[in-house]
């Protein structure tokens, strides 16, 4: 993240902070700092003015105007009165007028809520249902992203509310979930998961913590992960609701459910129970490497492995595959990337049993609801909050840790996080006390998702680091099933383009070599796969040699690079040994060059890394050895492997 500037216009008092980077400054301790649209509000602001085609800035003195400057488009500035006079114009301060002339301007206002905080002489201290506001601190984390952190004072005592906006208008912007330890079974730390995602496609800005889960750790209601379904509904449609991205980009909350069914040959369709959720009796379920590395079946039914499938599982749609091999009465069937894996008991293992090696499967899936169909992210909650505007009332009693998202009359989405359990901090919200907050704070659709303990607000901090800023009941971060992220989208500004120089599918030879090693191998997997059907795999072993140790990677034939790139990418599998992650350039001029991607391999999961090419390399330029795995100490000296993916060369 950059430091932020302030860029003041020249010729004019009292004007508005344009921020021109991510973060804005710090507040001022102990007082109410508000920001509204990236710009901080001060005593005696009713709103700011936008300049859309040039106009006169005029100084009013003894009752003429006099000409000062042309205002130019972009220009923006605080608004502190509005009159009537010379055909109504705004007072930007300092005795500084610009006229209200339509298509010259546009003039935007705070919420009074907010107004309130700057001006309590003017407006009074902001009144909730749960009680006074006492302190309020705003801060924009990003563009479009806004953080306000509230202190509460009411009958129950003090409670502790976090609260993220998200303005969905902003292309660069998305909302999205993520997995524990990308595997539907298991719990990780909603931080944890944040870090794991970070890097992937875009930066993650912040993240709350998702569904409530089981035992085993699975969701308990609908997943979707950028366009494919994950896991399928436990809750029935009248008690579960779930939060969605829509395929055009729009958030929305509902309960749909989807309706599977698997045909195979050109026999009839069967009905599909589920994807990715335990086998009962006489059940159908389809299993994706999502689930596990196996499907944890027992042995009292028959598996359907299906290969060469093409489609995503979303509805509406069908998704294609082969029958690779079909296993009777022994269960467990391992989950592989690009595969599929249909199991059945009773009835549904009759079903199966009429497959064979070589047919055709078709796998229809289709949402119940048409609003749904082709949704790009989802997730389930529980309780209905707010809908079409109208507080929803509970008779359910018990004042705890929430976790809420909304959606406003604009379409855009606040995550909100209420501490609880901490008389000292925070006492916790009844669900109707929840309803009310979310829509004060202006929602028209809210939701709940899991709360108590599992309650998490992380938001990146000035510094580039994630991190927790509530505080969890248990006195640390809950592991939970699934987040959700506000992620900042990376995009190639300035021509930006990228040369993929290998993606480990094709036939490609690669060797290892070292130095002080016991041993060292390098080979394209299945293993682990970030994109298409294959990956390379490097794998070492350190352990009780002096030195510094190190594992090379390197393609017979030549990496040659077209031209002279910005930086070299590709996506890593860390191990998390937190070992160096180099590579070695030759350039024309037989210079030897060696590039930075990480000086700790401290990540286990996919992440993408980058490191730059000096700008004065010769060309013709050669990727000598594109992964030097290496380490110098020898507290760290141990055996693993990491897998690169997706090669690239960046240019600008």
């Amino acid at each position: 993240m950059g430091k932020a500037k302030n860029i003041i216009r020249i010729g004019v008092g009292a004007v508005l902070a344009a921020w021109t980077a991510l973060q804005a400054p710090e507040a001022d301790a102990g007082a109410n700092v508000v920001y509204w649209e990236g710009m901080r509000l001060v005593q005696g602001q009713i709103g700011k003015l936008e300049i859309v085609k040039p106009i006169n800035l005029w100084k009013r003195e003894n009752g003429a105007l006099t000409f000062v400057r042309v205002l130019q488009p972009g220009e923006q500035y605080r608004v502190y009165s509005y009159d009537e006079a010379f055909g109504g114009q705004y007072g930007v301060g300092g005795g500084y007028y610009v006229t209200n002339i339509k298509g010259h301007v546009v003039y935007k206002t705070p919420s009074r809520e907010k107004l309130k905080l700057v001006n309590p002489g003017r407006y009074g201290a902001r009144q909730l249902a749960v009680g006074t506001v006492v302190k309020e601190v705003s801060t924009r984390i990003a563009s479009g992203v806004e953080k306000e952190e509230m202190e509460v004072v009411g009958t129950r005592g003090k409670q502790h509310v976090y609260k993220l906006d998200i303005d969905t208008s902003n292309e660069r912007l998305v909302i999205e979930t993520a997995l524990s330890n990308d595997q539907v079974l298991g719990i990780e730390p909603v931080l944890e998961q944040a870090k794991r995602y970070d890097g992937r496609d875009g930066t993650v800005l912040a993240a709350v913590n998702g569904d409530y889960f089981k035992q085993d750790g699975s969701p308990t209601d609908l997943m979707v992960h950028r366009g494919e379904i994950v896991i399928t509904n436990t809750t029935p449609a009248a008690e579960r609701t779930i939060f969605g991205i829509s395929a055009d980009g729009k958030p929305m909350i509902g309960n749909p459910d989807v309706q599977i069914g698997v045909r195979i040959g050109q026999g009839i369709s069967y009905p599909v129970d589920g994807i990715n959720k335990p086998r009962r009796a006489h059940q159908l379920i389809l299993y994706t490497p999502y689930f596990a590395a196996s499907t944890k079946t027992n042995a009292l039914g028959t598996e359907v492995v299906l290969t060469n499938v093409q489609g995503v599982l979303n509805g509406n749609g069908t998704v294609t595959g082969t029958v690779k091999k079909v296993v009777v009465g022994q269960g467990d069937e391992p989950l592989q990337p690009g595969e599929l894996v249909l199991s059945g008991h009773g009835r549904a293992s009759d079903y199966l049993r009429q497959a064979k090696e070589g047919d055709a499967v078709e796998i229809s899936l289709q949402y119940d609801q048409p609003e749904w169909s082709g949704v790009k992210e989802a997730l389930g909650g529980r309780y209905r909050l707010v809908a079409d505007g109208k507080v929803q009332p509970f008779s359910i009693e018990g004042v705890h840790p929430r976790t809420a998202v909304g959606i406003d009359k604009n379409g855009n989405v606040m995550l909100v996080v209420v501490d609880g359990r901490q008389p000292a901090h925070s006492q916790g919200m009844t669900l109707n006390e929840l309803a009310k907050l979310m829509y004060e704070l202006g929602a028209v659709d809210a939701m709940t998702l899991d709360g108590g303990g599992s309650s998490t607000f992380v938001v990146r901090q000035p510094n580039g680091q994630l991190k927790v800023e509530n505080k969890p009941s248990d006195g640390f971060a809950r592991p939970v099933a699934n987040a959700l992220l506000v992620v900042y989208k990376e995009t190639q500004e300035n021509g930006e383009s990228e040369e993929v120089l290998d993606d480990f599918e094709a036939e490609s030879k690669w060797n290892a070599s070292g130095v002080n090693y016991v041993g060292a191998a390098v080979e394209r997997t299945t293993e682990k796969v970030r994109e298409g059907k294959q990956a390379l795999k490097i794998s070492y072993d350190f352990r009780g040699m002096p030195g510094t140790s190190g594992v090379y990677a390197s393609r017979e034939e030549a990496i040659w690079i077209s031209k002279r790139p910005q930086a070299i990418g590709m996506w890593v599998y860390g191990d998390g040994s937190g070992h160096w992650l180099r590579a070695q350039l030759r350039d024309g001029s037989g210079r030897r060059i060696w590039i930075d991607f990480a000086r700790h391999v401290d990540w286990t999961g996919w992440k993408y890394v980058q490191a730059a090419v000096p700008s004065d390399v010769a060309l013709p330029l050669m990727l000598e050895m594109p992964v030097r795995y290496m380490e110098t100490e020898a507290g760290r000296k141990n055996a693993g492997a990491i897998y690169i993916d997706g090669l690239r060369a960046i240019f600008r």
